[in-house]
């Protein structure tokens, strides 16, 4: 869901009881285990969601921006998420997730119950809802499909792709710079490897021409090599 998809009426009626909060680049929203009693909504930066596996091995699943909704789904029944298999004293959902600022960002915080009165009373907002989950899991489902089975190379081209498609930048060069500075572990949270690999990785395809990375920013040379980046995207700084 983005609150884009609202009328201005309905986006402020949605917010008229949300609490501000500012967080510092790493800084988190919540944490693994928090209660999951509060919805987010962007208004300036960046958020990566991250979860983690028993052995303590991360995995970044998505980056909210401008205008995204995260923690949401503890909205849709007041509080309690049964899906989220996290559970603390009394039944209570907490958090499978953690949500972490990468870069200085402002959010609104509104609570789930707040937010599930929102879904019962207005069925604009319901079907945004509705609609952002779904394209979630069809984005989700389709990642994974495409992950199956390929090397660390072959995942690294298609998450650079997918960045540059959400967050790039078009130069006037043909390039796509994606806008977002991200740290060579956080890539490789989002494929699946080890920081080590990661580096090695680049280095290689900047050797070969593909692209190029200077103070934690990538630029496709050769946006072509990388498939998504072939679809439409809008850049913002």
């Amino acid at each position: 869901m983005n609150l884009a998809e609202l009328e201005p009426a309905r986006r402020d009626a949605l917010l008229a009881g949300a609490k501000r909060l500012r967080l510092a680049r790493g800084e988190p929203a919540y944490l693994l285990g928090d209660r999951a009693d509060r919805v987010f909504f962007v208004r300036s930066g960046r958020v990566k969601i991250v979860r983690t596996n028993p052995s303590g091995a991360e995995a970044i699943v998505g980056i909210r921006s401008e205008g995204d909704v995260f923690g949401e789904l503890t909205g849709v029944s007041a509080g309690y998420a049964p899906w989220q298999g996290l559970h603390g004293a009394g039944g209570d959902a907490v958090r499978a997730t953690s949500a972490i600022a990468i870069e200085p960002a402002e959010l609104d915080v509104l609570a789930a119950q707040a937010f599930a009165g929102a879904l019962d009373g207005d069925v604009a907002i319901a079907r945004a809802f509705a609609r952002g989950v779904a394209r979630r899991l069809a984005a989700a489902e389709h990642e994974l499909a495409e992950l199956m089975g390929k090397s660390v190379p072959g995942r690294l081209v298609d998450a650079l792709g997918r960045l540059a498609a959400e967050h790039g930048v078009a130069g006037d060069d043909g390039t796509i710079r994606i806008g977002i500075n991200l740290t060579h572990k956080d890539l490789a949270d989002m494929i699946g490897t080890s920081r080590e690999t990661l580096t090695k990785e680049l280095r290689v395809l900047a050797d070969v021409g593909l692209l190029r990375v200077a103070h934690k920013t990538v630029t496709l040379v050769q946006p072509k090599a990388f498939p998504f980046a072939r679809r439409p995207f809008t850049g913002s700084t």
